[in-house]
């Protein structure tokens, strides 16, 4: 039969099964249905099983078992997998997988046990036995009356129940037939010879059931108990094992005495073995919890281990107490004198069990914090043995706690329990241009602090960067050649690493910083390294900080011919001269050695409609609402940050406000009036003074942020990019930068009235220049003549000058940062040209 035919059939079959019974019959009904179903199981692509996807949830099936104390459960599959392995299909995957997908938490409910109802026995089988065999063996298969019914009625005689007796006696009798012996229940009882030491154990342990014997008082007394059988329950209270002497909580059992022991002593020292018994049990009942946080298994993993340890080592004594190689003599404070060295360090590990326990809402790694202070209180005690004992169980379980820590590191991804890491992921879409800034964060507990252990605080920085690293690197098209670079295995974080030998004075934290440090500069330094050269090289991050640099800082000539068509069509009066798009393609025949179309200027909306007198009149109203934008490639934008650009934007405005008043104060020239200001020389003489004055001060200003402020902070700039190890740095170096010349240039906001000053100073240059043109007329009303309205003009040019270096000094003296220096230099420099 065909494949098409068997999957109709098959199809129907599953149809007619599937389906109600309310249809069962309805022939037409059951025909569409499987026609539809054979057609949808037709046009159906299967993929095939991933057979790595198997392999991977195969292997961590068998760490799963191993974590949670089932080495025997991962040892048989293991050795199954071995076994399937050695003969081959192409459906094992699928198998596999199907069973797989059919588990119930195969860990807690899977039995070894069941196991062996799947072999098979190559014994021959035995023959059944029968009750046929069984009579023909005994002799009684041919007995009629074995078989009769007994009559109950009063009518039966006595020769019926006679003759039955008689049956019975024979058929059950020891012998049957001939000389064999009959195979009865009393054959198989033995008869010991030696009853002795079966009642010595009898009358040794009778005192367990012995009640407690009452005194002529009427008070109870204790049962005496000798010293051998308290070792023994003390022993067996200490492996979690039912005794009489304590109950299953651990307590002594109070109605017992030792038979040479004062009941003092002897309550002081059960006493001391119930808080041996206390702090086992709290430990044995944390392993039984069930967890699901990979950290608290591994921790639970240590805790086993060492229960299972001290087992072994109270099992030892025990063999010794059993069968004692040499003269020994038996003492309970003995036995607890052997005890301590052994329970004393799980005393820390219950602790730290009870105090997460006690807090309402612990965080997955505050065991992880708790046995690091532990390790560091033990080493500072000077207990070397619980120092050792505490460092190598935060070894164990850091490894445990690393493993998202390197997924991150290393291939820049966050586990699906994210919520464990401190590192975090988005949820909404980021622009590449924000990738480093806001594509991840740190996650914060409630109270503001960092959700990671408090010992990783100081390596945080760098754990977050290099994951980072990765996933910038990956979208540069860099990460390949990042991976070949750090292809060297990684420095290991076990014991020996951290507490070397000879190390033993130096405190445990600083150990674990050094090795962890060296652990994450073997993956965090090799990725910083190529995302910062494949920002130089492949991205151009110094020429593009030379074209930021031309254009906002107007660090060439390129930047005049900008400047002076805006000022031509101001003083024109056009009201045209906001247009966005003339704007930008002046800026972009400016700036002729850049990409043009990445280059834009604006005009803010509310600066459209003003009057174009006005728009002429003040440097203030109308410059600073021009923006010029260069975009950025979207590599760059994550170290030229909008804080930066919002920088450059507002030095590019200070500049374009002094270019404003330089150019207008150069307007008016000495020859072309020679003949005129003879007829009024008085007034002329204090319209060159005015201007001279201005013209040094826009002079002295341009300078001191050309020659102090932007070219000192532009080299230092390009050192520090230079010698930067990280993206962090390479955007803090650039944001310090632009901070520096915020400051330094008067424009921050401890010196807002200073610039308000400034610029109002700058305003007067137009002032000066209306003036002279005629644009504001002497007031007749007053009688006001040119001359004074000139005079009046100079007296606020001084005036502000005055208040400006005089305000500069008086903050550079009350503070005593960088920038209050070049404060201090530029009151010089005003003061010194103020000659009146």
């Amino acid at each position: 039969m065909s494949f098409a035919s068997r999957l109709g059939a098959l199809t129907r079959e599953l149809v007619q099964t599937l389906v109600p019974s309310s249809i069962q019959g309805d022939e037409s009904k059951i025909n569409k249905i499987s026609d539809a179903s054979l057609k949808r199981l037709k046009s159906h692509t299967f993929l095939q099983t991933n057979h790595f996807e198997v392999e991977k949830t195969l292997e961590g099936l068998d760490e799963r078992f191993r974590v949670n104390n089932r080495d025997d459960l991962a040892d048989a599959l293991r050795q199954r997998l071995v076994t399937l392995k050695g003969t081959p299909s192409k459906w094992h995957p699928e198998i596999l997988h199907l069973l797989l997908e059919l588990s119930d938490q195969p860990t807690f409910k899977s039995k070894l046990d069941d196991l062996e109802l799947l072999g098979y026995d190559d014994v021959e089988p035995t023959t059944a036995l029968r009750w046929e065999d069984i009579a023909k063996e005994d002799g009684w298969d041919q007995d009629d009356l074995l078989w009769m019914d007994v009559n109950y009625s009063d009518e039966s005689g006595d020769e019926v129940f006679e003759q039955q007796s008689t049956t019975e006696s024979e058929a059950t009798s020891l012998y049957g037939d001939g000389d064999h012996a009959a195979r009865t229940a009393e054959t198989y009882v033995t008869h010991p010879q030696d009853s002795t030491t079966f009642e010595q154990v009898q009358t040794a342990q009778k005192w367990r059931t012995q009640a407690q014997p009452d005194d002529p008082s009427r008070h109870a007394r204790k049962v005496a108990v000798s010293e051998i059988q308290v070792v023994r329950d003390v022993l067996f209270m200490l492996q979690g094992l039912d005794c009489t002497l304590f109950s299953r909580n651990c307590v002594a059992d109070l109605s017992f005495q030792l038979e040479n022991m004062a009941w003092e002593t002897y309550r002081a020292i059960m006493q001391s073995f119930t808080d041996f018994g206390n702090h086992l049990r709290t430990l044995r009942l944390f392993v039984g919890q069930r967890q699901d946080v990979p950290h608290l298994q591994a921790f639970q993993d240590c805790i086993s281990d060492r229960l299972r340890q001290l087992d072994v080592n109270i099992s030892e004594l025990q063999t010794r107490l059993a069968a004692p190689s040499s003269e020994y003599v038996l003492s309970l404070v003995r036995i607890k004198a052997e005890l301590i060295p052994w329970l004393e360090p799980l005393y820390a590990l219950a602790d730290i069990v009870s105090t997460i326990g006690s807090e309402p809402d612990p965080t997955p790694f505050r065991y992880l914090e708790l046995v690091f202070d532990e390790t560091c209180a033990a080493q500072l005690s000077g207990k070397s043995e619980l120092y050792e004992f505490l460092a190598r169980i935060f070894a164990e379980c850091f490894r445990v706690y690393l493993r998202p820590i390197r997924l991150w590191m290393d291939e820049g991804k966050l586990l699906s329990a994210s919520d464990l890491f401190f590192v975090a992921e988005v949820p909404t879409a980021t622009p590449l241009g924000k990738t480093w800034q806001e594509g991840y964060h740190l996650r914060r507990t409630p109270d503001g602090t960092l959700h990671a252990p408090a010992f990783l605080r100081t390596a945080i920085g760098n754990i977050y960067n290099a994951g980072k690293n990765i996933i910038v690197l990956k979208l540069l098209g860099k990460h390949d050649a990042a991976v070949s670079q750090k292809a060297r295995p990684e420095p290991p974080l076990d014991y020996a690493t951290i507490c070397p030998a000879g190390q033993e004075l130096v405190p445990f934290a600083e150990l674990f910083d050094l090795a962890f440090d060296r652990w994450i500069q073997s993956k965090y330094r090799t990725t910083s390294t190529t995302l910062k050269n494949a920002l130089f090289n492949d991205w151009a991050l110094s020429s593009t900080l030379d074209t930021l640099h031309s254009i906002y800082l107007m660090s060439d000539g390129a930047s005049s011919t900008l400047s002076d068509s805006i000022f031509t069509k101001l003083d024109a009066l056009q009201t045209n001269w906001s247009d966005r798009y003339a704007l930008t393609a002046a800026a972009q025949d400016s700036f002729t050695t850049m990409d043009p179309s990445r280059l834009t200027m604006t005009v803010a909306p509310n600066m459209h409609n003003l009057p174009a007198v006005q728009c002429r009149n003040s440097v203030r109203s109308i410059l600073s609402g021009i923006t010029i934008t260069y975009r950025l490639p979207w590599a760059l934008q994550m170290i030229f940050t909008d804080t930066s650009m919002q920088h450059y934007q507002s030095i590019f405005t200070l500049l374009l406000q002094l270019k404003r008043a330089t150019y207008t104060l150069h307007k008016p020239k000495i020859l072309d009036n020679y003949w005129t200001d003879h007829d009024n020389w008085n007034a002329s003489a204090v319209f060159y003074a005015s201007r001279s004055k201005l013209l040094w001060f826009c002079t002295t200003l341009q300078t001191y942020l050309t020659t102090l402020v932007l070219t000192p902070i532009d080299i230092q700039l390009r050192r520090d990019l230079a010698s930067s190890h990280d993206m962090d740095e390479l955007i803090s170096v650039h944001q310090r930068a632009t901070k520096a010349m915020i400051d330094q240039a008067c424009l921050g906001s401890r010196l807002t009235p200073i610039l308000d000053t400034i610029l109002d100073t700058l305003d007067l240059s137009l002032k000066l220049e209306r003036i002279r043109t005629g644009a504001i007329q002497p007031d007749e009303s007053t009688d006001t003549s040119y001359q004074d309205m000139l005079i009046s003009l100079k007296a606020d040019i001084d005036s502000q000058i005055r208040f400006i270096y005089s305000g500069l000094r008086g903050l550079a003296r009350a503070t005593s940062d960088a920038q209050s220096t070049k404060w201090d230099i530029l009151a010089d420099m005003l003061q010194t040209g103020d000659i009146t």
